[in-house]
């Protein structure tokens, strides 16, 4: 099986995916549904929450304190995502009908 490469932009939907399973989460937590290294996640992470894709916020009384969760807009990116990943998918299976002469 060929190994994909993600973009980044599949990267920011997974890990919107992950706190939406979540709810709320660590970085540990993030990173592993992610499918990410830490050091990795933490620059993606800080990114993000620069963009207002999710926010931070301490817990001192829960571990871990440094918890993350999803903004309105990262669900809007994320749905936007979903949406355009669909209509690629239908595209490509246009050209692969019809063959190399379709264009767009």
């Amino acid at each position: 099986m060929p190994v994909s490469n993600r973009t980044r932009y599949d990267i920011y939907a997974d890990v919107i995916s992950a706190l939406q399973f979540y709810g709320e989460a660590g970085i540990s937590q993030i990173a592993r549904r992610a499918n990410l290294p830490i050091d990795r996640a933490k620059g993606i992470i800080q990114f993000m929450l620069s963009r207002g894709l999710m926010v931070m916020y301490e817990n001192p009384k829960k571990r871990p304190t440094i918890i993350y969760k999803s903004t309105s807009r990262g669900y809007q990116y994320l749905e936007m995502y979903k949406q355009l990943s669909r209509m690629v998918v239908e595209i490509t299976e246009d050209e692969m009908e019809f063959g190399e002469d379709f264009k767009i």
